[in-house]
């Protein structure tokens, strides 16, 4: 169905032989239509609506026509008849109902706004829903389609409703005091007929108006009423929602019962009255009939009315008041205060001994005099003197005193002054605190105002004597750019007219310094850094942050002075920086420190030995590391012929492969590590990988006797555990003799095809063939020269009475000193456990008769060699076994 045209669409699979197609449409309505076609489609225009439509298709040849029945088609579904809205106004909705159009298997019910503003729908497969969500004060437009699976019909004819009214907006309430009334306004709204007003008291008194205007009026308020005021706009029956709710007040009740006592020290009034209702504060006045008047306002039923004259009638009345309205004032009632026949009284007070001077002019005939001051709080001072002047003792610090001089039978007789004022020294500030203003590395100081004070000044003091004052005329002070991490002592004093108060004293610490002393160690194994800092005072926790280059950086929180970073990333760069807090502030950063998470070095290394050319490589090899862009270096260490004054330190260059190749001199005792590194730095070295090469070919080859049999001997060749002699005579080698000696007997011997080599775990010296025979002459030496040359050419004794003590894992080895020997060669082998092992053993030389060696494996037995030597020559061996090593 092609739904926007009524038009049906049928195809169908060509036949052979076909000259024409006819399709033919037949609704249960009666309608018949039908449509032809030579391919293989046809359109079935101007289709009823909501009807189910029997479909046949005939090919068609001239002769024979065959046809295809079993075809249905459903038309476009009939648009919804007799649409109705109705307002359902206290949710301001609108319930939608109508009639089915044939075909339809559900309905959607449109809602646009007349202005074009809004729309909203809602939908069913029943004949009605409801719009929801509508615009108050709105004209919509209602209309309903059909849908089936396939189509939706056109529109149904529109109804019309109108939406509940809106509430009304901006309104105020006027208190109409004098009227006891109060005006209602809000602004225009054309959708209302008219508005409803409502006004509910706190005791729950209703009171109403309406008005078709803007404004409504509501009368005879009693007094002393609190209300809520809310506005409804009304029409056809259909409110909208309430205003919201407006707070006012009618007049408060005026005060009764007023009523007042005169004090005659302060001449002031004390005056009390009944609470009135709604009533927020009290207003008293007092006014003379010469104009004079003074006046207290109070939130309470009691107040006084100060600095009133002496020997004066004063009018009295009380007001009640709230932030709406004032009352009519109270019943009035009279006070006449007491006359005034003393003058000219001084008063002066003394800053710290806590006493006021009052002096007068003397009287004729007056033999006593009392001195009286009230203070604010009246509490009352007295003193009584014979003379003109007096001391009143006991004063209190911050306080106003008034104080009079009388005769001293009656403070309200006719022989007393007028009020005299005084403001004695400021007492101590006191209640002083500080709270902390991180940003500015300072302090907000606050403390209690002192009653008599004009200005305060505070000083505050570092323990590294950094100073900063404040003067202010409040009672606070700001402080700015304090020494971080320091004790300050503060001294706060309060200024009067005169007088300055004693200090309060305080303390308060800043902000702590950043810490410094910052040390990052790395751990490669675990990508981890642990980094540390010297502790800042006053510091209750810390914060650190490790940035790299490029990234997130990584946080750690402490109340100790380390932290521990996880999940750094090998290669990377990172700046470790900290900060301290006191748990208020924090300081500023330190300085970063910038490390690498550099790479840990090979944990499996391995040295091998090979012979090429008759030169001997070490070929060094090890494991990667599990890290990007890594290169490494191999390091050896060596003594040549174990000499220490023979030494070799060779390296090679950076290289990303794992593995390397030295050449190595014969009879070397070595050391080689391995480092690894990339952008973020250089590893440590790896674990030592220590050995010895292959013994040098043995030297000054000699012999004595002759062919028939010769004893063939030669120097002792470093490293070197056994030696092998060997003829080769066309190729072909014969082992004459294998000895762990420097001498063999050989028969059949002939210099000239016999070779001599070294040989050790590691492997087999080049051979020497250089074999000298018997000498008959020698050069002359001088005799001096011939002695020390004859004591060093003597064989040496093989070390006797050798003892191998094993504690731990050490071993003491010791033996008997031999004559000529400069220094000793100590072998210490390790017993293989297993036949393929070959340990590399450890090989020392020592210039005493004793020797220890530490950090041997534990539960191993060792076997130990030494021999003497000196410049020339090297004995024989002596060996013995150990025990085994203990843990």
């Amino acid at each position: 169905m092609m739904c926007s045209s009524d038009t049906g669409m049928v195809w169908w699979e060509e036949g052979e032989s076909v000259s024409s197609y006819k399709v033919r449409a037949f609704g249960p309505d009666g309608h018949k239509i039908e449509c032809h076609s030579t391919e293989g489609s046809c359109e079935l225009p101007n289709m009823h609506c909501g009807q189910l439509y029997n479909l046949t298709v005939t090919a068609q040849d001239g002769r024979c026509d065959n046809s295809h029945t079993d075809l249905t088609l459903q038309s476009v579904p009939c648009k919804p008849t007799s649409v109705k809205a109705a307002l359902r106004c206290h949710s301001n909705s609108v319930a939608v109902t109508w009639e089915q159009g044939s075909g339809g298997r559900s309905y959607v019910a449109v809602a646009v706004a007349a202005d074009g503003s809004h729309q909203t729908e809602c939908n069913n497969t029943m004949t009605y829903c409801d719009l929801t969500s509508l615009q108050c004060g709105q004209t919509y437009n209602i209309s309903v389609f059909s849908q089936d699976e396939s189509c939706s019909s056109i529109v149904s004819d529109e109804a019309y409703v109108r939406t509940a009214p809106c509430t009304p907006q901006n309104v105020t309430v006027d208190a109409q005091c004098d009227e006891d009334a109060m005006v209602v306004s809000w602004s225009p709204n054309p959708d209302a007929r008219y508005f409803h007003v409502a006004a509910v008291s706190n005791t729950m008194a209703r009171l109403y108006c309406n008005s078709s205007g803007t404004m409504c009026t509501l009368n005879n308020l009693p007094c002393g009423q609190s209300y809520n005021v809310t506005v409804l706009s009304v029409r056809d029956d259909c409110e909208s929602k309430p205003s919201r709710v407006v707070e006012t007040s009618s007049v408060p009740c005026v005060p009764m019962n007023a009523k007042g006592d005169l004090d005659c020290v302060s001449n002031s009034a004390w005056v009390s009255w009944d609470d009135s209702k709604g009533a927020t504060s009290y207003f008293v006045l007092a006014q003379s009939a010469g104009g004079h008047s003074s006046n207290c306002t109070a939130s309470s039923s009691h107040c006084n009315v100060p600095d009133l004259k002496c020997g004066t009638l004063y009018t009295f009345h009380v007001t009640a008041m709230n932030k709406h309205c004032s009352s009519n004032h109270s019943a009035t009632f009279e006070i006449e205060t007491g006359p005034c026949a003393l003058t000219s009284v001084n008063a002066t007070t003394e800053c710290h001994n806590d006493t006021i001077l009052v002096e007068w002019e003397d009287t004729v005939d007056m033999p006593l005099y009392l001195v009286t001051a009230e203070a604010d709080d009246q509490t009352t001072i007295s003193c009584k003197s014979t003379s003109n002047k007096c001391l009143l003792e006991n004063v209190v610090c911050g306080t106003h005193y008034s104080i009079i001089v009388s005769a001293s039978s009656d403070k309200c007789s006719t022989l007393r002054s007028p009020p005299r004022k005084i403001k004695t020294v400021p007492c101590a500030p006191e209640n002083v605190t500080a709270v902390p203003s991180c940003e500015e590395n300072g302090a907000t100081v606050t403390w209690a105002k002192s009653p008599v004070a004009r200005s305060y000044h505070l000083t505050a003091t570092g323990e590294d004597g950094h100073v900063v004052n404040c003067s202010s005329s409040v009672n606070n002070c700001s402080l700015a750019d304090l020494h971080c991490g320091q004790m300050y002592n503060f001294s706060i004093t309060a200024r009067g007219d005169d007088c300055t108060s004693y200090p309060s004293i305080s303390s308060f610490r800043t902000v702590p310094c950043a810490p410094s002393g910052l040390a990052v160690d790395l751990d490669c194994r675990t990508n981890s850094a642990m980094l540390s800092w010297t502790a800042s005072e006053g510091a209750m926790e810390y914060f650190s942050c490790a940035q790299p280059m490029d990234g997130d950086a990584l946080y750690c929180g402490s109340n100790i002075t380390s932290c521990t970073f996880k999940g750094l990333e090998c290669g990377d760069i990172y700046n470790f920086s900290v900060q301290a807090s006191n748990g208020i502030c924090n300081s500023s950063f330190s300085p970063p420190l910038q490390m690498g998470a550099a790479p840990c070095p090979p944990t499996y290394l391995d040295v091998h030995m090979q012979r090429i050319d008759e030169m001997f490589w070490a070929m060094i090899s090890w494991d990667r590391v599990n890290c990007s862009d890594v290169k490494y270096l191999a390091e050896i260490i060596g003594r040549i012929n174990n000499n220490p004054q023979t030494l070799m330190n060779i390296s090679s260059y950076w290289l990303p492969l794992p593995y390397f190749e030295f050449p190595m001199p014969c009879s070397t005792a070595y050391n080689v590590t391995v480092r690894s590194k990339n952008s973020a730095g250089v590893s440590e070295p790896s674990r030592m990988f220590s050995g010895v090469t292959v013994p040098c070919p043995p030297q000054n080859l000699r012999y004595t006797g002759d062919r028939q049999s010769a004893v063939l001997s030669w120097d002792a060749s470093v490293f070197a555990t056994w030696y092998t002699v060997t003829s080769v005579v066309d190729g072909v080698r014969v082992t004459l003799c294998n000895t762990t000696e420097i001498s063999c007997v050989v028969s059949n011997f002939n210099p000239n095809t016999t070779e001599v080599t070294a040989s050790n775990d590691v492997g087999e010296s080049n051979p020497n063939g250089n074999i000298t025979g018997p000498m008959s002459a020698r050069r002359r030496r001088d005799l001096r020269t011939t002695q020390v040359v004859a004591h060093l050419e003597e064989n040496l004794e093989m070390p006797e009475e050798l003892t191998v003590t094993a504690k731990g894992v050490s071993l003491y080895v010791k033996w008997k000193a031999v004559k000529g020997a400069t220094e000793y060669t100590v072998i210490i082998n390790e017993k293989p456990r297993e036949e393929l092992s070959s340990p590399t053993p450890v090989v020392r030389s020592v210039e005493g008769t004793s020797h220890r060696e530490t950090g041997l494996k534990p539960w191993t037995r060792y076997c130990v060699k030494v021999a003497a030597k000196n410049v020339i020559n090297q004995s024989n061996y002596s060996d013995k076994c150990t025990n085994t090593t203990a843990s």
